[in-house]
């Protein structure tokens, strides 16, 4: 199933919720919690461990600008 970047981040606020602050849940990710905050106000991208953590895979796609008949 594919997630758009705000699914995903929404994905990651419930599992902080659930694990009861952005330091538990950094610490547990293996992140820093200036990091993980940075992820949640939009200024990086989750990386592969906050990825893996959430059990989410980032996949590249390629899409033609071309018309398509």
């Amino acid at each position: 199933m594919e997630l758009t970047r705000e699914e995903v981040i929404a994905r990651l606020r419930r599992q902080i919720a659930d694990r009861g602050s952005q330091q538990d849940w950094a610490r547990a990710a293996g992140v820093s919690p200036t990091y993980l905050g940075d992820v949640l106000k939009g200024r990086r991208v989750p990386g592969d461990r906050i990825l893996l953590a959430l059990g989410v895979q980032r996949v590249e796609r390629f899409v033609s600008l071309e018309a398509q008949s």
